[in-house]
């Protein structure tokens, strides 16, 4: 416990500091803008008055010469305005010029660590796909293919990915960034406010466990639940969840959907978040709880596909899915007028209640 709070206060420090650093970047540029405005302005009044120019040809005499391009259509011919140039421009002026280009590249540059390192801040986001936490083991990776699905998805790929997370605090890997995400580096578990990380102008909030292996994070995310719940965020969420009996709560508090953390398969997040529903009959295929498959060997000839389909359909014995060929090919989701000749078909049944083999053969004939 004392190491994670020393972990949380170093993490809040590092942002309160660098949002000091760029806050007092932004107010010494605006200090040189204003001083070099106005050393631009003195002299182009005295130009006007010391060298009888119209304002505009006094101005454009001031802006050649403070960028040192000097056309030379315009210069000081008095002694005063060449003392004039010499002490506002040459002096001041040019130095004040690099100095604010100086700063003004450092500014650029920090900002671009920052947001490379998840501290940058930004004051409006687009709509987006919201991702808490990241796994506990091999994170980039299962990542960069949650990431890659997401984008190969109609409904979802023309959405950024934010991610919030305490991890990549050395800044967010090159195989995640060039796949347009970022992310910010917080604790949003810890976040007083949860509009820090624009979760109001997210379309989808995904939740993923704290730890895959530790049932406490299902706390942290009811937590959390609970908070988006409060501040009446009205985003889709869909959150893992590690213990069955917590998914009614889950649910009660806000959640759209909830799947099991499945990180060999991340592409069940991206169903979840596509189409919404269908994630459980995946879940049931990888757990052998509610609907799993099965292979009947069974062998069929001549026989239509929509028959076949039909016939266990009406004896509450399961949903055809697919066959085996005679030459062991998997055909799934044949056409219905198809003629097929099968050595074994694939059901999806209710594990629940599951049929025998000889109740599919009387029910096949």
């Amino acid at each position: 416990m004392g190491r994670t709070f020393f972990f949380l206060k170093r993490l809040s420090n590092r942002r309160s500091q660098a949002l000091l650093a760029d806050q007092h970047t932004k107010a010494k540029l605006g200090r040189l803008l204003a001083f070099l405005l106005s050393i631009l302005m003195l002299h182009t009044v005295l130009m006007m008055n010391l060298e009888g120019l119209v304002f505009m040809d006094a101005l454009w005499l001031s802006v050649t010469s403070i960028t040192t391009v000097g056309y030379g259509d315009f210069s000081a011919s008095t002694t005063a305005g060449r003392l004039a140039t010499t002490a506002l421009i040459y002096l001041v002026g040019i130095w004040l010029l690099a100095q604010l280009a100086g700063e003004f590249l450092d500014y650029r540059a920090l900002k671009r660590e920052k947001m490379i390192k998840g501290l940058w801040r930004w004051k409006r986001m687009q709509p987006h796909i919201l991702i808490i936490n990241t796994p506990a083991r091999d994170g980039e990776r299962y990542l960069i293919r949650l990431v890659e699905q997401i984008k190969q998805t109609p409904d979802l790929g023309h959405l950024p990915v934010n991610i919030v997370t305490t991890g990549f605090s050395e800044g967010l890997p090159n195989t995640l960034r060039e796949l347009d995400v970022v992310h910010y580096h917080i604790d949003v578990h810890q976040a007083i406010n949860l509009n820090e990380v624009h979760i109001n102008q997210a379309n989808y909030v995904l939740i993923l466990a704290q730890d895959e292996e530790d049932i406490r994070s299902d706390s942290l995310t009811l937590d959390l639940l609970d908070r988006l719940n409060r501040a009446n965020c009205k985003p889709f969420v869909l959150a893992e969840c590690l213990l069955d009996a917590n998914r009614e709560r889950f649910m009660a508090l806000g959640a759209d959907a909830v799947i099991r953390p499945v990180r060999g398969y991340p592409e069940l997040a991206v169903r979840a978040l596509s189409a919404p529903g269908t994630e459980r009959v995946l879940e049931n295929l990888f757990t052998h709880e509610g609907a799993s498959t099965h292979r009947l060997n069974i062998e069929l000839h001549n026989r239509v596909w929509k028959d076949i389909v039909c016939k266990l359909a009406e004896q509450g014995l399961g949903t055809a899915l697919g066959y085996v060929t005679t030459e062991n090919n998997i055909i799934t989701q044949p056409d219905f007028n198809k003629t097929i000749h099968a050595k074994a078909i694939l059901v999806m049944v209710n594990q629940d209640k599951l049929p025998t083999l000889s109740s599919f053969k009387s029910a096949l004939g």
